[in-house]
């Protein structure tokens, strides 16, 4: 037999909604934060470059030749870097043909020397390098021309004495500084975005909490009035202020199921007390029989009615009790059904023939208009059950010399019985309440042999045998019956046309 289990997952909505939002939104502050890393690294190095090429484009334009002679117009006041003892920066210059080293700036000593980086004339190659002093460091390497006497003629030289035709080979320059300023401020911009990022997936936790907690507050609020409804407050109802869209529909379907509770909780309870009074009073004539044959035993004539007395009394008990177990075994879904082609105007005729007596007795006449084809495919006993229940209801409530009309027509592969009367105005809540068992408009009738059962077993069989039955009642008066279902096609017609009995 399968189970159902109400214990609670590991796992609560909220707690995934907030792992979640608090595991997206880190993800997305840790995306962010490395993409921002990035283009300050990338801005902060093309700052530091940038220097770098300043450097050494003020180098290179402090070389010339004349007559194939290279000239360094170095002042080591004008770049006081170069010359420091602490943090100092450094340049060398070689000569493109055979890499001789032609100058080296004073850190440099007489044995290091710079990496070269490219020996192409006319390029530019930047790169991180390990400093002669162990530093970490950036360098530059360019490969160019020195400045000729076409370029600029020094106003002291004497013209005479350049040729132009004699040519410095290239120079290659290498100019490098420590790129420690550099990565202090990468490291500062680093832990500062590490930081903020973590502030702010630290407040966007905090954030996403409070907003699931207020967006929670409707839920508990629902929790709560659930947990103190009972079998007793089953009538009270889920209020909750301004709803949600999203806990509209729930909101509204627990209310309706709650109203749906507590009709069947008042039904029930009904039951249970339309039970004890049928059968209470039976029982209280048996008990009352018992003790007025028991003051005259010898009396033969009177014992011998107490007796049919008894038999009529237990009959209409058993009555009631069978009904009752028809009706429960129908409502359980265990009750057989036995079907086979049934004409149904014999059955109507039938189960009229059962209350023609009684209907005489109260002046009531009887028509009925049929359709003398309609074959149906249904359990006999059952659908007798029902037409005469309904027809036994028409002739209780009628007025007296009132008439009863039953209406049989065909509709495709349906069929349809209506049954119309006049009979005292319901309103809606009574007029929903006439299928329920033992359920009378007029109470006092419950002394009569009428248990208000019938209505209800005409609802249980029409389902039964999927039928479907529906009750009205006119702005007149008049109260209707209307039983439909599916009707076999008939391989012969007992006539045409409608037959009119009465």
């Amino acid at each position: 037999m399968a189970t159902s289990s109400t214990e609670p997952c590991v796992f609560s909505i909220r707690r995934r909604l907030l792992l979640s939002l608090a595991g997206g939104f880190a993800i997305l502050i840790a995306a962010s934060s490395l993409y921002l890393m990035s283009l300050l690294e990338i801005q902060a190095t093309n700052e530091f470059d940038a220097t770098l090429r300043a450097k050494a484009d003020a180098l290179a334009a402090l070389t010339d030749q004349e007559n194939g002679f290279i000239e360094l117009d170095y002042n080591k006041g004008d770049m006081p870097e170069f010359e420091r003892e602490e943090d100092p920066e450094y340049f060398q210059f070689w000569l493109q043909t055979d890499s001789r080293v032609l100058y080296r700036s004073k850190h440099l000593g007489e044995k290091n020397d710079l990496p070269l980086l490219s020996n192409a004339l006319n390029t530019r190659v930047i790169q991180d390098i390990a400093l002669p002093d162990g530093r970490a460091g950036r360098m530059i390497c360019r490969v160019y021309e020195a400045k000729g006497p076409d370029d600029e003629i020094d106003p002291d030289d004497n013209p005479e004495d350049i040729d132009p035709s004699i040519k410095a080979p290239p120079l290659i320059l290498a100019v490098a500084r420590s790129r420690e300023s550099l990565d202090t401020i990468l490291a500062s911009l680093g832990w500062s975005i590490f930081l903020i990022g973590s502030a702010a997936s630290l407040l966007g936790m905090l954030l996403a909490w409070a907003v699931i907690a207020v967006s929670f507050r409707p839920i508990h609020s629902i929790t709560q009035q659930v947990q103190g409804l009972d079998a007793e407050h089953l009538h009270e109802r889920v209020q909750l202020p301004k709803t949600p869209k999203e806990l509209a529909a729930v909101v509204n379907q627990l209310n309706s199921l709650l109203e749906r509770l507590d009709d069947s909780f008042q039904r029930e309870r009904r039951f249970a007390d339309n039970v004890a009074h049928e059968l209470r009073t039976p029982i209280a004539e048996l008990r009352s029989l018992a003790a007025v044959g028991a003051q005259w035993p010898d009396d033969q004539t009177s014992v011998a009615r107490f007796f049919e007395d008894v038999k009529d009394i237990a009959g209409a008990m058993e009555g009631v009790i069978a009904d009752l177990l028809l009706l429960a075994r129908c409502q359980a879904g265990i009750e057989q059904v036995d079907r086979a082609p049934l004409s149904l105007l014999q059955a109507l005729t039938s189960s009229w023939s059962k209350l023609s007596e009684t209907a005489t007795a109260k002046d009531l006449k009887y028509k009925l208009f049929i359709e003398e084809d309609i074959m149906l495919d249904t359990d006999s006993g059952k659908l007798n059950i029902i037409l005469t229940n309904l027809l036994r209801n028409a002739v209780a409530y009628s007025p007296a010399g009132e008439e009863i009309v039953v209406r049989a027509s065909r509709s495709g592969a349906g069929f349809a019985v209506e049954l119309s009367n006049s009979a005292e105005t319901l309103s809606a809540e009574e007029l929903g309440r006439i299928t329920e068992p033992f359920w009378r408009k007029d109470e006092e009738e419950s002394a009569s042999d009428h248990a208000g059962l019938g209505l209800s077993l005409v609802s249980s069989l029409s389902s039964l045998l999927a039928m479907e039955i529906h009750f009205a009642q006119d702005s007149d008066g008049t109260f209707r019956a209307r039983l439909t279902g599916s009707a076999l096609q008939a391989d012969e017609h007992f006539g045409e046309g409608l037959r009119h009995s009465g």
